[in-house]
């Protein structure tokens, strides 16, 4: 059994828009989607990273799996 399925020439939302014009608009209003254009991305502050107590290290140390 073989069906014949002609392809959707642009597929369209309920308003009418493709799905090309509304990433396009969604990008003018800077929204969801990100711009083209690289330019210099904002930089997450770096963490300062957190302390392990004395004793864990000592317990990890100790196991054969990381062979210290």
């Amino acid at each position: 059994m073989t069906t014949d399925h002609s392809p959707v020439p642009g597929l369209r939302a309920e308003d009418g828009e493709t799905l090309d014009a509304l990433v396009d608009s969604s990008r003018r209003l800077r929204r969801f989607w990100p711009q083209l254009t690289a330019g210099p991305e904002p930089t997450a502050p770096v963490s300062a990273g957190f302390r392990v107590p004395s004793g864990a290290r000592r317990v990890v140390a100790g196991m054969p799996e990381y062979g210290l």
